[in-house]
């Protein structure tokens, strides 16, 4: 009897103990249960900062309007003039003397560059021979600039003006609305469009490329 009672008492003992080992384990686990911090608001990793990239070298924040007198296209190797000119003779907006293949107009009758608002609008030639910056802009049925190609316009006394190739629009002259913005917007948002001429059918020019930029920046430096 005695040995059976203690017996008895030492299971007693062994509950309690396993008892009470699994209330500390559940305990610490109730604790253990509560939401993490997240990365962001840890200490040792803090959140990652806007990425930002700077305009290329030579474009400034925008400034006050001004008369282009030469424009370069790096990703092409184009460094140019730039004339000054409203219509020709017809009323359409001017091209550059015929002998000038490398020579931009800029509309003098739109926006200026860097004015803030508006498109303003550089014509380029195309040679049928080839030999103008209109045929490097425009060859088998693309554009030969990538998104992003910088244009830079320059005028006196260091100002300039840049501007981030975004897409080209091919568009037969037959098919042209005098009354869209594709070509004459003065109050829209600021951006540049270079006309070339296309599809040459032995007398005339049957279609015209636009080739759209947005400023990346300008200002008088």
């Amino acid at each position: 009897m005695p040995r059976l009672v203690l017996l008895v008492v030492g299971l007693l003992v062994l509950a309690l103990a396993v008892w009470g080992v699994a209330s500390e384990e559940t305990k610490h686990i109730g604790q253990d249960a509560g939401p993490s911090p997240s990365p962001a608001a840890s200490s040792s990793t803090p959140a990652p900062a806007p990425s930002s990239s700077a305009p290329p070298d030579g474009c400034s924040p925008a400034g006050e309007g001004f008369v282009p007198d030469r424009y370069s296209i790096e990703a092409l190797g184009v460094d140019e003039p730039v004339v000054a000119l409203d219509l020709d003779a017809s009323g359409s907006i001017a091209a550059p003397p015929l002998d000038e293949p490398r020579m931009a107009s800029w509309w003098s009758g739109g926006p200026e560059p860097g004015s803030g608002e508006g498109q303003v609008v550089l014509t380029i030639h195309t040679y049928r021979n080839g030999g103008a910056v209109g045929n490097e802009l425009f060859a088998d049925g693309q554009p030969q600039l990538s998104p992003g190609d910088v244009l830079r316009l320059t005028g006196p006394d260091g100002a300039v003006q840049c501007y981030g190739f975004t897409a080209a629009t091919k568009i037969a002259v037959a098919d042209y609305d005098p009354d869209s913005d594709l070509m004459v917007d003065f109050d829209g948002e600021p951006r540049l469009a270079i006309i070339i001429c296309w599809d040459f059918d032995g007398t005339d020019w049957d279609s015209r490329v636009f080739f759209h930029f947005d400023p990346i920046g300008g200002a008088e430096d």
